[in-house]
């Protein structure tokens, strides 16, 4: 057994502890004389037996001081922190937590200390020849078994070897059973049951959509733009989903992934909601791979922007307000303000013959990104339109040009090629130049299916719903 060292005592705990025995023996003999008592040698010649007595009381006390000692010594070493549960558990197995065979020879001490001297001066103590037969049979059979009990050790030490490489050996089947069974575990989750973890996470994430659809928006979109049993497909999956979830590892069956696969088609077929929305929607785009590829790009570009590349997009998609926050510093310059005229026909008709003057498209720039910019073109170029409503429609339109500009500009060919990649194959030929016109379309078309897909993105951001993998398990 393996124990750590015991921290180690003053050099004068063990000389006191003498000096402290003897001091107190010289003061009982002194208040013994003080007291008048006969001395103790002539007690002691006169009863020889009472001399045996003091010998063997002497004996025994000095052995039971050893014993306090060892206990002392193994209660330390319990009581020390760097003491291991092993070492812990070893000493519980032994007797009173001292090393082994300390007992044995403790006993076969007191009986030499003790019996020896009783035997050789039987005599000189009187005591008869049965009592000192007694006492030579007690020494040599407590002699012999110490003895014998040393001379076997070495049998009971490969005995213990051997027991403990049986433990060992049980230990490493036992290992092999547990791996076996994790082995055995990984192919069943391979089987029906992965299959029905898989489709109960599929339904979960469908779900979140559809509930989006049919109990945040539905109320507010028109009539007609979602499927009439979109309320009773959602209800049946959120029962499926209710009844998978209830039960315990191990207990699903064929039949509970025959409901879930049901459930999970009512919202993912073409009758679901969030696929008839994107083909409602799809129907004014361009069609990017599929009936389902222009929306499907369109909800993974709104997903993917960042903060302010979505105010963009939602901007374009349902034609918000104008909100200057969402063009970037230094992002508009004269030259490219000038190019989107041309896509502004009001504004292009009414400063015609200005465009040539010096500040002027800068000018103009600056004004339109204004609040109050309406207001402030009336007043300064009312004499180029016909009415305030024409300048109010021109200044719509050149706003949304140059928005269109910046939206395009946030469509990077890396990020649509992800896209294309993840939607497979419901997008599969999208790039960046067919992104853009997805874009551009869905802020001509103004349709409400498509505003209606904007405004499910912005809740989907808004819950951290990710559509991606819900696109991925829709019907092509």
């Amino acid at each position: 057994m393996d124990l750590s060292p015991l921290p180690p005592q003053p050099w004068w705990q063990l000389p006191s502890r003498v000096l402290g025995c003897g001091l107190a023996g010289l003061l009982v003999l002194v208040l013994a004389r003080q007291a008048g008592l006969a001395p103790l040698g002539d007690a002691l010649a006169a009863q020889p037996a009472l001399v045996a007595a003091v010998l063997i009381f002497a004996v025994g006390l000095a052995f039971a001081g050893f014993l306090w000692w060892l206990a002392a010594r193994s209660f330390a070493l319990l009581r020390d922190p760097a003491t291991t549960p092993a070492q812990l558990a070893s000493l519980r197995e032994l007797p009173l937590a001292l090393p082994e065979g300390t007992v044995r020879a403790v006993l076969a001490l007191i009986v030499g200390v003790v019996g020896l001297p009783l035997l050789l001066f039987s005599q000189a103590l009187r005591l008869p020849d049965a009592v000192a037969g007694y006492v030579n049979g007690i020494i040599a059979g407590v002699f012999g078994f110490y003895f014998g009990t040393r001379g076997s050790a070495g049998d009971a030490q490969t005995a213990r070897q051997a027991t403990e490489a049986l433990a060992t050996t049980a230990r490493a089947h036992e290992e092999l059973r547990a791996q076996n069974a994790a082995l055995t575990q990984q192919a069943a989750d391979a089987g029906l049951p992965g299959q029905v973890s898989g489709a109960l996470a599929s339904l979960a994430r469908q779900i979140g959509v559809a509930e989006t659809l049919v109990e945040t928006l539905g109320p507010a979109l028109p009539p007609g733009l979602l499927p009439a049993g979109a309320a009773e497909a959602l209800a049946t999956a959120r029962d499926a989903a209710a009844a998978a979830g209830r039960l315990a590892a191990g207990q699903a069956d064929a039949g509970t992934l025959a409901a879930l696969t049901r459930a999970l088609a009512g919202l993912t077929g073409s009758t679901g909601p969030f696929p008839a929305l994107l083909r409602a929607a799809g129907a004014v785009l361009p069609v990017a791979g599929g009936p389902l590829g222009a929306a499907a790009l369109l909800v993974g570009l709104g997903w993917q922007a960042g903060s302010t590349a979505w105010h963009r997009w939602r901007a374009q998609v349902l034609d918000a307000p104008h909100d200057p926050a969402i063009f970037d510093a230094g992002s508009l310059t004269p030259s490219g303000a000038a190019l989107r005229l041309a896509e502004a026909p009001v504004f292009a008709r009414a400063f015609a013959s200005r465009l040539a003057e010096p500040g002027f498209i800068a000018g103009l720039l600056d004004l339109a990104l204004r609040d109050d910019a309406a207001a402030r073109l009336w007043a300064k170029h009312g004499a180029d339109f016909a009415s305030p409503a024409e300048a109010a429609q021109g200044l719509a339109e050149f706003r949304r040009a140059l928005l269109a500009d910046r939206v395009a500009a946030d469509v990077t060919p890396a990020a649509v090629q992800g896209l294309a990649t993840a939607l497979a194959p419901l997008a599969p030929s999208a790039d960046a130049a067919i992104a853009r016109q997805v874009l551009t379309a869905a802020g001509a078309a103004q349709a409400p299916a498509v505003q209606a897909l904007g405004l499910l993105v912005g809740e989907l951001r808004a819950r951290k719903l990710d559509p991606i993998a819900t696109l991925q398990e829709l019907t092509p």
